[in-house]
Parts: structure tokens; C-alpha cells; sequence
């Protein structure tokens, strides 16, 4: 049986979903990577970008040109309605964020664009939170086992190849 196509709405609501919320200390200590309460801000927003590069990504890959830019507003929309309490990022400003989104995506984009790029990326943001004291260097490969789940490439796949 044939699953019923989802509205671009539908689906950047069920993409939201799928996103990491606020990183803690007792999440990532779940993959054995060490951090403090005071890193938690900063890892919660490494992570959502790395999220967003690949939410975008997939957006590109699988959304008609017509419903890509609605759909991903749609999923900022609804992170921006969570900045504050889900995320518990009030101390950053939205627009501050969206700047360093697009920073970091496009540090992904000429790893993650590729065949392989999956691993490449992960790579990326490996360097970048331990270039920024964020992980420790033996936590690198916790990090490597962590990522995929974070970030399920296969379903966001999946629900977008359900869009209109």
C-alpha cells in the first residue's frame, strides 16, 4: 500500500521532529564524550547547524526548486518558535545564529556535497569542536558513533521523498 503524499508543511513539521534538541552533558556523556554544563550552549549549537547543512541537503536533493526555500523556512520557523525553551539558547540572538548557520554550512558544503561526504562532514565538525575545546581529542571517534544518530540521514530521506 502506497503511503499518501505530505504537504511541504506536513513535512518540514515532521523534519523538525527529527532534530536534535538542547545537548547535554548527560547526552553526550551516553557516548562516553566528556563536557561541561558551560559547553552545553555551544555544542547545542554546533550540532543544530550541522543538523540544518544536512536538513538542507536533503531538502535540495529530494523538494521540487518550487517548495525547497518554504520547506526549510518552515523548519527555522519552527526552531526560532524553540530558540528559548527547547533549545534554551535565549542568550543568542536568532539572527546571530542564522549567520553563523550559513558559516558552518558553508564549511560543510565542500565535504558533505560529495560521494563519502556523510564521513568527510563529520570530520569537519570534528576539527571544528575540538579546535574550540569543545571535545577532547580521544572523543573524536565517540563523536563519529554519536553524529548518526543525531542527524538520521536515511529519514530525512525517507520522509522527503513523501513531499508533494
Amino acid at each position: 500500500m502506497k503511503r499518501e503524499s505530505m504537504t511541504p508543511a506536513e513535512v518540514a513539521d515532521a523534519l523538525y521532529k527529527l532534530i536534535p534538541r538542547r545537548m547535554t552533558v548527560e547526552a553526550l556523556s551516553e557516548y562516553g564524550i566528556g563536557g561541561t554544563e558551560e559547553q552545553e550552549e555551544a555544542m547545542t549549537r554546533e550540532i543544530l547547524s550541522f543538523t540544518l547543512y544536512w536538513v538542507h541537503a536533503a531538502i535540495n536533493a529530494h523538494i521540487p526548486r518550487k517548495y525547497r526555500e518554504v520547506l526549510f523556512q518552515r523548519v527555522l520557523e519552527l526552531i526560532h518558535a524553540d530558540w528559548a525553551t527547547t533549545f534554551q539558547l535565549a542568550s543568542v540572538k536568532w539572527e546571530d545564529y542564522l549567520v553563523e548557520m550559513e558559516e558552518r554550512r558553508a564549511r560543510y558544503s565542500p565535504v558533505g556535497d560529495y560521494e563519502g561526504g556523510e564521513i568527510a562532514a563529520s570530520e569537519e565538525i570534528s576539527d571544528l569542536l575540538e579546535s574550540e575545546g569543545l571535545i577532547q581529542p580521544e572523543d573524536r571517534p565517540k563523536l563519529l558513533v554519536l553524529l548518526p544518530d543525531l542527524v538520521p540521514l536515511d529519514q530525512y530521506q525517507e520522509l522527503l521523498s513523501q513531499c508533494v
